[in-house]
């Protein structure tokens, strides 16, 4: 990504690290900031504290905030007499949350926005480097567990049970991945919010998404990023089908859902498949009432990839020719001497 000045034809090309993985942690003003810094310096312009301030419209108070912000996050070194700029580096940041130099939010934001990082790029997560490298600092200790079961019933308003005393057992001896607990947390806590409880405790709806969890093989914070992908591909393909056909939102059934992902292996893309649902509509081959559906295009797609396949040779399957065997001739010879004789008396 690349960034001018007004008037100026030299370019600043900035790190995609510094908007993907910094600008949701420490602010856009901020990350501001220290673009217009990084730009001006690149390109040899003398820079002032009133001309950054100028040009962005912000007071001195926001101005020095950033500053000590980009500080705090490695993005600048120096004090209030000179700084230096540091250009922001996954390596650099991995190094920061080793040194434990976040407090734990912080921490766990940055770890999740360079986990989706890598994920975009194609790119391995390679163990948990990223949070403390081979400390296993993200494994599930009695204190931090005693911590979460503290947070839940505070932040999330659980009713204190000997049932829930039992749940927090479960979800701490099968969720070992202190992210994917931070998870559930935070997913209870944003319906709690929305919803409230209804008459019942929350803790049923965190129990609910643990146990779908297991059922689904997730045990670290990775499988639930990987699952979650995976999930929005489906989703992406569904809502084509529902578009094409003129569903409604969210309104295919299970078993409908179930044949679409059937296609989706089949086609590259979304789009491919869009194009062969038009093209299924247009064909004029649907006799039945009111408009086509997914039994139908599911059976015009199988017609279709049948007539492409190459035609079968009219040759025997065999690949071995049967010999006659010295009898078998004799026999043949008699039968047909016998079938002759008849042709003559005839």
């Amino acid at each position: 990504m690349k960034f001018s000045l007004q008037g100026s034809i030299q370019l600043t090309t900035i790190s995609p690290e510094l908007l993907e993985i910094y600008q949701p942690v420490i602010g856009f003003e901020a990350v501001s900031v220290w673009i217009n810094l990084y730009h001006a310096l690149v390109n040899g312009f003398t820079v002032s504290e009133g001309d950054i301030m100028q040009q962005m419209n912000i007071t001195q108070r926001s101005f020095r905030i950033s500053l000590k912000t980009l500080v705090k996050y490695g993005l600048l070194q120096g004090d209030s007499k000179e700084y230096i700029i540091i250009p922001p580096t996954m390596a650099g940041l991995i190094e920061q949350i080793k040194a434990n130099s976040f407090v734990y939010e912080q921490e766990r934001r940055f770890i999740t926005l360079l986990e989706a990082f890598r994920l975009k790029r194609g790119q391995a997560l390679s163990q948990l480097e990223i949070a403390a490298g081979e400390d296993d600092s993200n494994l599930l200790t009695e204190q931090l567990a005693d911590e979460f079961a503290t947070r839940f019933i505070k932040e999330c308003k659980f009713v204190p049970s000997r049932q829930l005393r039992d749940r927090f057992d479960m979800w701490f001896e099968q969720l070992q991945d202190r992210r994917l607990l931070e998870e559930l947390l935070e997913r209870t806590k944003r319906k709690v919010i929305m919803e409230g409880n209804k008459g019942a405790c929350p803790s049923l709806y965190a129990d609910k998404i643990v146990r779908q969890w297991l059922v689904q093989g997730i045990k670290t914070y990775e499988d639930l990023l990987r699952l979650d992908q995976e999930f929005q591909a489906r989703c992406e393909y569904y809502r084509i089908v529902e578009k094409e056909l003129g569903r409604g939102f969210n309104t295919l059934t299970p078993a409908e859902k179930e044949i679409i992902d059937k296609w989706s292996a089949q086609v590259e893309d979304s789009a491919q498949l869009g194009n062969l649902i038009k093209k299924a509509i247009l064909s004029g081959e649907y006799q039945g009432k009111g408009a086509p559906g997914i039994a139908f295009i599911d059976k015009w797609l199988e017609r279709k990839e049948t007539k492409q396949k190459p035609a079968q040779s009219g040759k025997s399957g065999f690949t071995h020719e049967h010999k006659l065997s010295d009898l078998e001739k004799l026999v043949k010879r008699k039968t047909m001497v016998g079938l002759e004789d008849e042709s003559h008396e005839g």
